[in-house]
C-alpha cells in the first residue's frame, strides 16, 4: 500500500521534477525499488546490438551477454645474431585469435568472462588452444567488486592492458620478465574519491613447480598482491596506450603494485616485487614509463635484486589516425645472477629499443602496426654481447 501511494504520487510530480528523469529513476532514488527492480518495471524488450562487441541484453531477466572476437596476424622477418649460430627467419603468423565472452547477471549484481585462445601456448613449438580467463564477479555496491576465478594479476600495468590495445607489436620485455602471468585466485577491488582511486588486494594459487595458467594449486604456499592507481589528473584508460581518444586536457595516471610470492628453479626462491608506473596523454601524445625492482631470496645463497625500467613515447602526426611510437627498455640482471626470464644462462644486461608506425581505421579496434626492435644481450662472463633484430608488420582486430 505504501509504495502504491509512492507511485501515485510521483506519477503527479515527475513532470514537473525532472523530464529527464525516468519514474523508475525517481523510485530508485527515493529507496522504494531497487535498480534492478526498475528495469523489470520498465519492461524493455530484449535487444541485439553492437556496443563495444555484439551485445544481448535481456532486460526483463537482468541478464546481458557480450560477444567479442581478437584476431592479431603478424609477418616477421627476424635477423638473428651469425656469432650464437641463431639463424635469421621470415614468418606469417596468427599471434591471437579469441572468443571472449562477457556479460551480467542479477540487473549487474554479478559479471562474468570467459576468454579462450585457439591459438594458444607453445608446446615444443606446436600451438594448441587453451583458456586465458574464466571468472565470476560480485558487485556488491557501486564502489566494491570481488572476483574469483582466473585472470590477469596486478603485477606490470602493461601485462595487465590488454594485447589489442598497445602500442607496440609485443610487450617489452622488461615486464615480460616481471609480470605473474594468469592465475586462479581471488581478488578484491574498491574506489574512492569518484572514481579517481582504485584499490585491489589479491590472494592465488602461486608459482611453485606444477602451478600457474590453468593448473591448481600443489601447496599452501599462495601469491599475494596489492594494487593502487589514481588518475592524479583529469581522466584516463592507463590500460589503453597511446592517446588514441585525443585527450584535449593534459591527464596524469600513477599505478603501484606489490606482490610476494614464491617459485622453484635449481632451488626455491621467495619473492618481492615492486613495480610503480606513470602515464602521461594529452592532445595526441602519449608518455608511458614503469620500474620494477625484485628481491630474490634464495634457500641456498645471497639474495639477487633484478630490476628495470622501460619508457616509450607516441604522437599521433594525423589525429586519432596516424601515430609514431619509440621506446627503451633494460634489464639488469644483477651482474649476472638473476635466474629467471631473460635473465638466466648468465645474461648481465639487456637492451631493448623500438620504433613503431602504427594506422588506426578505428582506434584500437581495427589498426596496422609496422615496428622494428632490437634486443642486445650483454653476458657477465666472455665479454660478450647478442644482437637480433625484427621487422614486423602486424594487423589487429577487436570487434
Amino acid at each position: 500500500m505504501r509504495k502504491a501511494s509512492i507511485l501515485a504520487a510521483l506519477l503527479l510530480l515527475a513532470p514537473a521534477v525532472s523530464q529527464a528523469k525516468t519514474l523508475e529513476d525517481l523510485l530508485v532514488e527515493k529507496g522504494v525499488i531497487s535498480k534492478g527492480e526498475a528495469k523489470e518495471a520498465a519492461g524493455a524488450p530484449a535487444k541485439v546490438y553492437y556496443n563495444g562487441g555484439t551485445r544481448f541484453d535481456f532486460a526483463d531477466a537482468g541478464v546481458t551477454a557480450q560477444v567479442n572476437t581478437m584476431i592479431i596476424t603478424r609477418y616477421t622477418y627476424r635477423d638473428g645474431d651469425e656469432d650464437f649460430a641463431d639463424t635469421n627467419s621470415s614468418s606469417f603468423d596468427v599471434n591471437q585469435a579469441r572468443i571472449k565472452v562477457s556479460g551480467s547477471a542479477l540487473h549487474e549484481e554479478f559479471n562474468y568472462a570467459v576468454n579462450g585462445d585457439f591459438v594458444g601456448d607453445s608446446n615444443d613449438g606446436e600451438k594448441s588452444a587453451s583458456l586465458k580467463d574464466a571468472w565470476i564477479q560480485w558487485n556488491g555496491c557501486d564502489w566494491f567488486q570481488a572476483r574469483m576465478g582466473q585472470f590477469k594479476t596486478g603485477t606490470s600495468r602493461q601485462y595487465n592492458t590488454d594485447d589489442y590495445q598497445l602500442q607496440f607489436a609485443d610487450r617489452t620485455i622488461v615486464s615480460d620478465n616481471f609480470d605473474l602471468g594468469r592465475q586462479a585466485g581471488l581478488r578484491g577491488s574498491a574506489s574512492a574519491m569518484d572514481g579517481a582511486l582504485d584499490l585491489s588486494a589479491g590472494i592465488y594459487n602461486g608459482e611453485s613447480n606444477g602451478e600457474g595458467t590453468n593448473r591448481s594449486g600443489v601447496d599452501t604456499d599462495h601469491t599475494g598482491i596489492v594494487t593502487a592507481r589514481w588518475n592524479a589528473m583529469g581522466k584516463m584508460n592507463a590500460m589503453s596506450e597511446g592517446d588514441v581518444d585525443w585527450t584535449d586536457d593534459a591527464a596524469v595516471n600513477v599505478g603501484a603494485s606489490y606482490a610476494a610470492s614464491s617459485y622453484t628453479a635449481d632451488q626455491d626462491y621467495d619473492t618481492n616485487t615492486i613495480t610503480v608506473d606513470a602515464n602521461l596523454k594529452t592532445q595526441g601524445f602519449s608518455l608511458h614509463g614503469e620500474y620494477f625492482v625484485a628481491d630474490v631470496e634464495p634457500d641456498v645463497g645471497d639474495s639477487v635484486t633484478p630490476q628495470g625500467f622501460y619508457v616509450q613515447a607516441g604522437y599521433f602526426l594525423k589525429p586519432k589516425t596516424l601515430e609514431i611510437a619509440a621506446r627503451y627498455g633494460l634489464l639488469d640482471c644483477d651482474d649476472g645472477q638473476a635466474v629467471r626470464g631473460e635473465c638466466a644462462a648468465g645474461v648481465d644486461q639487456v637492451n631493448q629499443a623500438s620504433a613503431s608506425i602504427n594506422y588506426y581505421w578505428w582506434k584500437h579496434n581495427v589498426k596496422a602496426q609496422f615496428g622494428y626492435d632490437n634486443v642486445s644481450k650483454d653476458f657477465s662472463e666472455g665479454d660478450t654481447n647478442q644482437s637480433t633484430n625484427r621487422w614486423m608488420l602486424q594487423l589487429v582486430s577487436y570487434l
